[in-house]
């Protein structure tokens, strides 16, 4: 990803994830993700997207969190790929048009 020179941003709340798992080191890290560029969402309308998601999800009995549903209606508001290695988000993308990056 990083190496074919692709696109690298963040999610405010991924960044809220990261931070409040620290336990040392947090400011070092804050400095390193302040870095990078910022997908947020626009507004009422990735709101609306989340929930749709995640009721899609559950409909067809795939367990996400809001806070995925979330991150993968703002990847999908900014037509980014999602890079995880969390399994909820590729269960996710197996019922939606949501884009994970293989690697």
């Amino acid at each position: 990803m990083i190496a074919d020179a692709d696109p690298f941003a963040l999610a405010g709340v991924v960044i809220t994830e990261v931070l409040q798992g620290l336990k040392r080191d947090v400011s070092r890290l804050e400095h390193y993700l302040s870095q990078w560029d910022m997908l947020e969402p626009r507004g009422f309308s990735t709101y609306r997207e989340a929930a749709a998601l995640f009721c899609a999800a559950r409909a067809k009995g795939v367990a996400v969190t809001t806070i995925d549903a979330l991150i993968a209606a703002i990847a999908l508001e900014h037509g980014a790929t999602l890079f995880t290695l969390d399994k909820d988000f590729s269960r996710l993308a197996g019922i939606t048009r949501l884009p994970l990056y293989v690697f």
